[in-house]
């Protein structure tokens, strides 16, 4: 009955002849099957911030020892190799640990395993994994993120099944297009728990921030610049509040974006958030200070006197950092003269130094018209003197001495 069969069918049936696809493919069940597990990360298909969950494109590979299925190739026309579906032999319950999906993906049994003349066995699948990701959000979009895909067996301990990993089939795929984001390395470890062992590979990728840059980041510090030249526009204009309004409205659509890759169960806020925030306050500090500018603009001096509390402030207090200084009325009642240039004068007949008079005359008259201008400032005891209106009380003081010691001297 073989003969009528190839040499590869007849592989087949001596080889299932007496199988047991339940059983683990060894001699002695004391020795534990070994299971070489290789990872190749295709793609980060997405990244979901608000739910934490990371879906990746991978390739996975299988390989182990089948004692049951070794053959001489001589035997059969130098077959060294043939295939088996996933019902017809043993292969290892191998499971994303961490993974997102109630149900576990099935579509892999729709993929052959190949089987070698030695008794090794090769797994060669594709899958998508979803699995759940710790996701940092604290340098967005300038952020890095770490992710892991937990590999074990479901039902078998350490001591029936032992995976392992080799260097050689962990590895990134590099010719694919780009998505959001970039894997830059791939490490695995090895964790236990009692009696089960799995493989933790760590997914370290990159986020791509050109996106964010143009269309988040950049419009938002040019809508916040444009604050200032609120302050620039003419009261009259009747834009500056309709300008600091709208501005205000855009930086609010922006930090609703912001709040769409925020987790919701995240203890810290993005960088980039705290900075919209904070220029969210300047710009409604904008407004009530444009608020501010009108109200006065509209009211002006004559329908209303500035408060004694506020030009207290702004004189006594913010006058000090802008380089306003004050003298008491002491000073005031005592002043002294300032340093002049010396005075040229002529020798008459007697030996006494005289200066002309016309020259005198002139001198006279713009001191008077000097004193008769600022004579004319009110002194009001109720109010605050300033630097500059005590300096004119002084001078007035000052040019009637001058006014009084040169008519004793030269006039006749």
């Amino acid at each position: 009955e073989l003969r009528n069969h190839s040499d590869e069918a007849r592989l087949r049936l001596i080889l299932l002849d007496g199988y047991v696809p339940q059983a683990r493919p060894v001699v002695n069940t004391t020795n534990a099957t070994i299971v070489d597990v290789g990872l190749t990360i295709i793609q980060v298909m997405d990244l979901d911030e608000q739910n934490q969950i990371m879906t990746t494109n991978v390739q996975v590979t299988l390989k182990w020892n089948d004692e049951h299925l070794k053959w001489n190739p001589s035997d059969y026309n130098n077959h060294t190799r043939t295939v088996f579906s996933i019902r017809e032999i043993w292969t290892p319950d191998i499971v994303l640990f961490n993974s997102a999906d109630v149900a576990y993906s099935q579509h892999r049994e729709h993929y052959l395993l190949t089987a070698h003349y030695n008794g090794t066995v090769e797994w060669v699948f594709p899958d998508v994994f979803r699995s759940y990701c710790d996701v940092v959000i604290t340098y967005f979009p300038f952020d890095k993120q770490n992710c892991t895909l937990e590999i074990q067996s479901w039902s078998r301990p350490a001591d029936e099944l032992l995976v392992r990993h080799q260097p050689q089939n962990v590895r990134q795929q590099t010719q694919y297009i780009r998505t959001e984001w970039q894997v830059y390395e791939v490490s695995v470890r090895t964790a236990t728990m009692k009696r089960y062992l799995w493989l933790v590979f760590h997914i370290n990728m990159k986020r791509n921030h050109q996106f964010y840059v143009n269309h988040m980041i950049f419009p938002f510090s040019t809508l916040s610049f444009l604050t200032l030249f609120v302050f620039w526009l003419p009261p009259d204009s009747g834009e500056k509040i309709t300008l600091t309004i709208t501005i205000l409205l855009a930086l609010t659509v922006f930090l609703q974006l912001i709040s769409e890759y925020t987790p919701k169960a995240s203890s810290n806020l993005p960088i980039i958030g705290i900075y919209f925030n904070v220029n969210l306050i300047l710009v409604l500090i904008s407004v009530v200070l444009t608020v501010v500018v009108l109200n006065f603009h509209y009211r002006g001096p004559k329908k209303s006197r500035v408060p004694r509390w506020c030009r207290r402030i702004v004189i006594y207090k913010i006058g000090r950092w802008l380089g306003f200084h004050f003298i008491s009325r002491e000073q005031l009642l005592a002043p002294t003269l300032p340093r002049k240039k010396p005075i040229s004068y002529r020798e008459n007949a007697n030996g006494d130094l005289n200066r002309p008079r016309k020259e005198t005359k002139i001198k006279l008259k713009v001191l008077k018209s000097a004193a008769a201008a600022a004579a004319t400032i009110p002194d009001d005891e109720n109010e605050d003197l300033t630097y500059a209106t005590l300096q004119q009380h002084s001078l007035t003081h000052n040019i009637e001495q001058i006014l009084l010691k040169m008519q004793t001297q030269f006039d006749p």
